[in-house]
């Protein structure tokens, strides 16, 4: 026989993907069905109360970089990795979804000796009728004969429209609004996702601890991180944050370097796992060992454990129907009080919240909704009809303002920073021990975070269990 004529034909070989892929056997069992069956409820009733017909949600396509033959790596719309997750998700794929059908996904397949080109998801065969399509132009054509005749909206990026001459509303804000809000509410399966990718990230973290006390730097923690979840950096959630010592004062800070700092003073690591595009996002604080005499080792050391304290009692806060801006005025307060307590400050925790001075040691909102994406959509969204609610004035980056509700998931994630740039607005003022914050900035700050679920009973620590569950596992 031709050796041509008995290769494995692209479309049925999936068997490569699973060495590619972390849990890549498809998923069949009944969680996955009354997922999609729930999405589809999701839509018709969006549809029907935005009045369409019939969404096209596209899975997007890849970017190039300016002047460039290569971009960054694809990354698939959310909303068609609700249905199809993302080793499938193949650009230029598109999601029909209707009142009353089965969605119908044309999936693009075309022959490429340049890239390994997804193969479709059969698994979905009973649930989701699929079409397969070597060219853009021909399923672009199919798109226009099952469109033609209805209200049809298109979701997604601009830049991935489907070549069709029809007339339709793109990203129509009455569905985006439902769509987006409903997105807050995890079903079953998508619980089930974000509890394995907990589990990911804690075994990266654990792995990162290890590095740390191994006295490594940025980088190799990073490293060690990505070998522990078995991810590699396209597949994480988002870009780690390992940063030693000051660099903790930068919330976001996006370097790992290559040199070990002299001293090593601390590490803050915000880094999460990811499973079948749903992520998982954990913060840990640690402090070195050793004794510094210049610095107050023993003092940043209690500070850990005092945020990691306020971290539980802000959890044990959270239930169905609490006021996430009401958890972060309590963040505050309480931060207020553990400055005191810590003699950062020589004025009453009463006058550091009323006088926001509290907002300078920690400038960033309490937390946010997590899932497909890890800042996910729909925080300050408290009705489907687009209603928003404004963070306060004084807390302009908080994501979450929306009351929680059953089987949302969100961060709780308190930190105490000494930023430079913050301190400095406040050079003159005399309520704040200088000295000893002096000797706290090389340490450069704490954050402390944990992903919950809303449940009837209150809460599920999704990140506790996770580091739990490896426990269980390493005895």
């Amino acid at each position: 026989m031709s050796i041509l004529l008995s290769m494995t034909p692209p479309e049925d070989n999936l068997e490569r993907f699973k060495t590619v892929w972390p849990g890549a056997e498809p998923d069949t069992g009944s969680d996955l069905k009354t997922h999609l069956d729930q999405l589809g409820d999701r839509w018709s009733n969006s549809l029907a109360t935005s009045g369409r017909d019939i969404a096209i949600v596209s899975a997007g396509k890849a970017r190039l970089d300016f002047q460039d033959d290569q971009g960054p790596t694809f990354q698939p719309n959310p909303n068609f990795l609700q249905w199809i997750e993302p080793r499938f998700a193949s650009e230029s794929s598109l999601l029909l979804l209707s009142q009353e059908k089965q969605p119908k996904l044309l999936f693009y397949q075309p022959e490429d000796y340049w890239h390994a080109t997804p193969p479709p998801p059969d698994h979905l065969a009973g649930e989701v009728d699929i079409e397969i399509f070597k060219t853009t132009e021909d399923l672009d054509k199919r798109c226009f004969e099952l469109v033609t005749g209805q209200r049809a909206a298109y979701i997604g990026d601009e830049e991935a429209i489907p070549d069709i001459n029809l007339v339709f509303a793109s990203n129509p804000t009455e569905l985006v609004n439902q769509i987006l809000y409903t997105r807050a509410v995890k079903t079953t399966y998508e619980l089930s996702l974000i509890r394995k990718a907990s589990v990911i990230g804690a075994r990266g973290h654990l792995a990162a601890k290890e590095g740390f006390e191994q006295n490594l730097s940025e980088f190799e923690i990073h490293i060690k991180f990505l070998e522990a979840t078995g991810l590699n950096e396209h597949a994480l959630p988002y870009g780690n944050i390992v940063a030693q010592n000051d660099h903790a004062s930068l919330l976001h800070y996006q370097h790992q370097e290559r040199h070990v700092p002299e001293p090593i003073l601390s590490l803050l690591i915000d880094a999460g796992g990811s499973y079948k595009g749903y992520a998982s996002d954990i913060t840990r604080t640690y402090c070195a060992r050793t004794e510094h005499e210049a610095l107050e080792t023993g003092v940043f050391k209690s500070l850990i454990l005092a945020i990691t304290n306020l971290k539980d009692i802000l959890i044990a806060e959270a239930c169905n129907g609490t006021s996430f801006v009401d958890l972060q005025r309590l963040m505050h307060q309480t931060l207020a009080k553990i400055l005191k307590e810590h003699r950062l400050i020589n004025i009453s925790p009463d006058e550091a919240f009323e006088s926001g001075l509290t907002e300078l040691f920690c400038p960033h909102g309490l937390g946010h909704i997590l899932g497909l994406q890890v800042h996910d959509v729909g925080g300050q969204q408290i009705s489907a009809d687009g209603t928003l609610s404004p963070p306060p004035t004084n807390y302009p980056s908080l994501r979450l303002t929306r009351p929680l509700c059953q089987d949302m998931v969100l961060t709780i994630e308190p930190g105490l920073y000494f930023i430079p740039s913050l301190l400095r607005t406040l050079q003159n003022s005399t309520s704040l021990d200088w000295k000893l914050i002096e000797r706290l900035v090389p340490f450069g700050g704490i954050r402390v975070e944990d992903n919950i679920r809303v449940n009837d009973t209150g809460n599920e620590n999704l990140t506790l269990n996770a580091f739990q569950i490896l426990e269980r596992q390493n005895q």
